[in-house]
């Protein structure tokens, strides 16, 4: 009989992906400033308030990082 239910991720490949996201979202963030230290008046705004939402999730990110190097 097929299993039709997916198995829970694996803790080490979903730590592994947590690690990925964090890292793409270190780019990402690096990226934005970068483009926000070239702009002025709104778009710098703009472009600052991406790093703002970046460091956010990345901040949550980090927590939930930390409940599965716990568990």
């Amino acid at each position: 009989m097929i299993n039709s239910t997916p198995s829970p991720p694996n803790r080490s490949s979903l730590e592994d992906s947590l690690i990925q996201v964090s890292e793409i979202l270190r780019c990402a963030s690096a990226t934005a400033s970068e483009t926000g230290d070239n702009l002025d008046g709104l778009k710098r705004d703009l472009a600052f308030s991406v790093v703002h939402l970046i460091n956010m999730a990345k901040a949550q990110l980090e927590r939930s990082l930390e409940c599965v190097q716990r568990h």
